[in-house]
């Protein structure tokens, strides 16, 4: 005696046409909203070991959908002044001097955004640059709704175990002020610490 078994398949037969075309409608929506998540993302880097990590998540992004990659490096104003008043605590600056090491700054930040650039762009996606100056995570967030960003992806923590708090709440900042959702690489743990 036979077992009556009812097929799940929308496209099997004896299911409405309407419906299995509903269905497959659906599951199309559903790959391209999907895709779409991760079609034009946000890395905003400060070019540490953890920051950098997110290059080898690249890969598996442009196989989610990513297509367009805008790397943000923020010039951090609170550094540029420091620089700029010799390490000195006092306030004021001599506008000159605050041109010339926002400008050699500048020279060397480029140096390191056209090898991070050339590294996306081995792996077929397009890169926008874009270097701010001002409170990182405010730049980065605002970046990433000025840019359209479906999606923010970023290391966490930054240069060393010594800023290791600020950075962290650079990170902290974006996840709870981004319109965006935000994908966080952890850093890799160091035994014995």
């Amino acid at each position: 005696m036979g077992m009556l078994v009812q097929n799940p398949d929308p496209l099997s037969p004896g299911r409405h046409p309407t419906t299995s075309f509903k269905y497959l409608a659906h599951r199309e929506t559903h790959r391209r909203e999907c895709q779409s998540m991760f079609e034009r993302i946000l890395f905003p880097t400060d070019f540490s070991e953890p920051s950098m990590k997110v290059l080898g998540y690249i890969p598996a992004l442009k196989e989610a959908g990513t297509r367009e990659v805008v790397l943000v490096h923020v010039i951090d104003q609170k550094e540029i002044t420091l620089i700029a008043m010799g390490g000195q605590g006092f306030l004021g600056t001599v506008p000159d001097q605050e041109t010339e090491t926002q400008r050699q700054l500048r020279e060397e930040i480029q140096h390191r955004i056209l090898d991070v650039r050339r590294a996306l762009e081995k792996h077929g996606v397009k890169v926008t640059v874009r270097t701010p100056v001002g409170s990182p995570g405010k730049e980065i967030v605002a970046a990433a709704d000025a840019e359209g960003a479906s999606l923010i992806v970023l290391g966490s923590h930054g240069r060393s175990n010594i800023r290791d708090r600020l950075l962290g709440t650079v990170s902290e900042y974006v996840i709870k002020n981004a319109n965006q959702p935000v994908l966080v690489i952890k850093r890799d743990r160091v035994v014995g610490s």
